[in-house]
């Protein structure tokens, strides 16, 4: 394998101190035009490109965040994992992602590794469950914030979930639906007990709620579909809640198959505003989740930790808000 160019070698094609490249290549002293010329010639030349592995021993810094996140074909983590990029690059820091599909044990490894890296900080998405050891153990290490799940006495950035579902519940029962089931991810995770937590609520309020009309699916949706397909044929139920876009799509298709009208027989009310809701006939009502909201939040904490604030173990909790559509009864025409 050819050599690669060292900065010596920079400086004596430009004839310059070793000093003055390494101050044109971190912009951190004052170097006069002529002088920054010579240099980028010289690094253009020799096509030379720094040692990032010295440079972050020597500044014991990578400039690299770490993101942990268990299911990147969520709805919401790609335009999170863009907007969490976009931010580190405009601070000049590189992102490297793993994602976990919900194991604990996949979860442990990817803080090593990241720990290992050396990474400057981490954004964690955590797998579900009440197993949290490490993710504590990590932030003795690094700064580390949680996202979309809490972590007790870890600062996290979560949404207010109890109170979504329980406000799409309720506008359910005002479009005087009485029958409301729920297709549930695992309540399992924080995330999604809160918002079978805020359905049921609105439900015991009104002296409507059954637990026969509750689903709870696996964490990807596999199953999502038979279980629509059997709450619909045996709840008699006039109204679907459900809590993700996985979800969603499976209410959908069921709702379709068995040939029901949306909203006349079936109301529906789902979670995530992907684009396609708004596409369908009739467009769903949903929930739109403040993703870039919590993406720039916790950027925000995880960069003011790494300029030196403390940590706490506050939980942010950001508003969802309802995106009223046709499919939950509104401008459904008499």
């Amino acid at each position: 394998m050819p050599e690669r160019a060292t900065i010596k070698e920079v400086a004596k094609l430009a004839n310059v101190s070793v000093a003055t490249v390494s101050a044109v290549l971190n912009g951190n002293k004052y170097v006069s035009p002529e002088l920054i010329r010579r240099v980028e010639r010289a690094i253009k030349d020799l096509d030379y490109r720094p040692n990032l592995i010295a440079r972050s021993l020597k500044l014991n810094s990578t400039n690299v965040i770490g993101l942990i996140f268990t299911n990147i074909t969520s709805a919401i983590w790609p335009p999170l994992v863009r907007s969490v990029q976009q931010y580190s690059q405009n601070h000049s820091f590189d992102t490297v992602l793993s994602v976990t599909h919900e194991n604990i044990e996949l979860e442990k490894q990817a803080l090593e590794t990241m720990l290992a890296r050396q990474v400057d900080g981490i954004l964690i998405g955590p797998a579900a469950g009440n197993e949290h050891g490490h993710i504590h153990e990590a932030a003795k290490h690094v700064p580390l914030i949680a996202i979309d799940r809490l972590v007790p006495d870890i600062e996290s950035v979560t949404m207010d979930n109890e109170r979504a579902a329980y406000m799409a519940t309720n506008h359910l029962i005002e479009h005087g639906r009485r029958r409301i089931g729920i297709i549930s991810l695992p309540t399992t995770s924080s995330n999604s007990a809160a918002r079978f937590m805020g359905y049921r609520r609105a439900l015991e309020e009104h002296g409507l709620f059954d637990p026969a009309l509750v689903r709870e699916m696996d964490f990807f949706g596999q199953d999502a579909f038979d279980l629509a397909m059997n709450l619909l044929k045996t709840g008699h139920v006039d109204a679907l809640l459900t809590t993700s876009q996985s979800t969603s799509i499976a209410a959908l298709r069921a709702v379709n198959a068995l040939g029901l009208r949306v909203p006349e027989e079936m109301a529906l009310f789902c979670y995530d505003d992907a684009p396609w809701m708004e596409a369908v006939k009739p467009a769903l009502s949903t929930v739109r989740q403040p993703i870039e909201d919590v993406a720039q939040l916790a950027c925000d904490l995880l960069f003011g930790r790494l300029r030196g604030s403390a940590p706490t173990t506050e939980n942010h909790i950001l508003a969802c808000h309802l995106i009223l559509r046709e499919s939950c009864g509104c401008g459904l025409r008499g």
